[in-house]
C-alpha cells in the first residue's frame, strides 16, 4: 500500500512521539537509579557510623547515647572455653585469610555460642552458622565439621571485608546478606547483631592481654 504525504507525516509524528517518550523514560529511570544509589550510599554510611557508635557506647558506658543493653551479654565462662577448643583452627584460618582471631571468636560466640552442631531456624548451621547456599558456594561438604566451617566462614568474611571495605559493613552483610548492604536495608536483628559482635571482639581482645 502506497502512503500519501499526509499519512507519512502522521506516521513520522507518531514515531517521533514514541521515541521521545522512550528516551525521556530511560533518562528519567537512569536519573532515579543514580539518585537511589546516592541515597543508599549515604544511608549505608550513616548506618555504619551508628553501628560503630553503638558498639563504642557499650564498651564505654559513660556514653549515654544508647542505653538499652538488653541484647548484649558478656560471654559465659563455659562458652568462652568452648571457643578455646577451636583456638588452633581459629588462629590458622585467621592467619590464612588475614582476619583478626578475636573477630572470628566473636562471630562464633554470637552465631552459635561455640556449639559446632548448632542449627538456626533459618537453616544456618555450625560454629559460624553457614547457610546451605553459602556453604555450597564455598565448597563445604559438612557444615558441622569445625575445620571446614571455620575456614570457610572466615574466608567468606574476608571476602565481605574486601568487598565493602570495613568490618562493620562486612558484619552487616554476613548477617543480612550482601544485597541488604547494597540496597541499604538493615533488619532490626542486624542492628543488634553488629554491635554485639564488635563488643564480643573487644571482650576477647581484653581477655587475651
Amino acid at each position: 500500500m502506497k502512503l500519501n504525504k499526509h499519512s507519512l507525516n502522521i506516521l513520522f509524528t507518531v514515531l517521533f512521539i514514541i521515541f521521545a517518550s522512550l528516551s525521556f523514560a530511560y533518562a528519567n529511570s537512569g536519573y532515579r537509579s543514580v539518585e537511589e544509589k546516592m541515597y543508599n550510599r549515604s544511608f549505608v554510611t550513616d548506618k555504619k557510623n551508628e553501628l560503630i557508635l553503638r558498639s563504642t557506647c557499650y564498651i564505654n558506658p559513660q556514653n549515654k547515647v544508647f542505653e538499652d543493653k538488653s541484647f548484649v551479654t558478656e560471654p559465659a565462662s563455659n562458652v568462652t572455653n568452648r571457643s578455646g577448643l577451636f583456638s588452633e583452627l581459629i588462629e590458622s584460618s585467621g592467619r590464612k585469610h588475614k582476619v583478626e582471631t578475636d573477630l572470628i571468636k566473636a562471630i562464633i560466640q554470637v552465631e552459635s555460642g561455640g556449639d559446632p552442631l548448632a542449627v538456626s531456624s533459618a537453616g544456618a548451621a555450625g560454629l559460624m552458622q553457614l547457610m546451605p547456599v553459602t556453604a555450597k558456594e564455598l565448597g563445604v561438604t559438612d557444615r558441622f565439621d569445625p575445620e571446614q566451617n571455620i575456614e570457610s566462614g572466615t574466608r567468606y568474611l574476608r571476602g565481605l571485608m574486601d568487598r565493602f571495605g570495613s568490618t562493620e559493613l562486612a558484619l552487616w552483610a554476613y548477617n543480612a546478606g550482601p544485597t541488604a548492604v547494597e540496597e541499604g536495608r538493615m533488619p532490626l536483628e542486624t542492628q543488634e547483631y553488629v554491635p554485639r559482635v564488635l563488643l564480643m571482639q573487644n571482650y576477647f581482645s581484653r581477655e587475651a592481654r
